[in-house]
C-alpha cells in the first residue's frame, strides 16, 4: 500500500512542476487541487516551488558590457556566411543542371563524333565507345575539382573572410 501512496505523491509533485511550464488538462487540474487540499506535504512542495521561482525571478545577473552587441555581430556574420554558401550552392546546382542538359542534348553529336574518330583511326568499337562514356565524366570531374578547390579556399579563410597567414618568425 505504501508504494501506491508514494506514486500518488510523486504524480502530484510532477503535476505541480508541469503546471509551471504548461497548462494541465482540466481533470488533472481538478485532481491536483483536491490532492493539495488533503495533503500537507504536497501543498508544502507547491509552496516551496513557488518560493524558489519567485527568488529566481528576482535575481539579476550582470552581463559583461558589449556582450549583446558582440553576440548580435556574430549571429549576423554567421547569417551572412550561410547566405553566401546558399548562393554558391545554388550556382553549383544550376551549373550541374546546365551541364547535364547540354550533355544529353549533345549526346547524339558526341556519339557520331566518337564513331567517326574510331573509324578514321581504325579503333575497335569498344575503345571509341569508352571514349563516349569518358566524355560524360569530363563535366563531373571538372565540377568535382571546382568543389574541392572551393572547399580548400573556404578552409583557408579566417573568420573575417580574409586568408589567414601563419605567424612567421624572423630570426635576426
Amino acid at each position: 500500500m505504501k508504494k501506491e501512496n508514494e506514486d500518488i505523491h510523486e504524480l502530484a509533485r510532477r503535476l505541480v512542476d508541469r503546471e509551471r511550464i504548461e497548462e494541465l488538462a482540466p481533470e488533472e487540474q481538478h485532481w491536483l487541487s483536491d490532492h493539495l487540499v488533503a495533503c500537507e506535504d504536497c501543498a508544502a512542495w507547491q509552496t516551496s516551488t513557488e518560493a524558489v521561482l519567485r527568488a529566481l525571478k528576482s535575481l539579476s545577473v550582470a552581463l559583461p558590457p558589449g556582450l549583446a552587441a558582440s553576440t548580435n555581430f556574430r549571429v549576423r556574420e554567421e547569417a551572412a556566411k550561410l547566405k553566401q554558401r546558399r548562393a554558391r550552392n545554388l550556382a553549383l546546382i544550376a551549373a550541374c543542371v546546365i551541364s547535364w542538359v547540354a550533355g544529353v542534348a549533345s549526346a547524339p553529336l558526341v556519339w557520331r563524333a566518337c564513331a567517326w574518330i574510331g573509324a578514321v583511326l581504325d579503333l575497335p568499337r569498344i575503345v571509341w565507345e569508352l571514349g563516349f562514356v569518358a566524355w560524360w565524366f569530363v563535366p563531373a570531374g571538372a565540377v568535382g575539382l571546382v568543389v574541392i578547390w572551393a572547399r580548400v579556399q573556404a578552409e583557408r579563410e579566417g573568420p573575417n573572410g580574409a586568408e589567414e597567414m601563419a605567424p612567421r618568425s624572423y630570426e635576426g
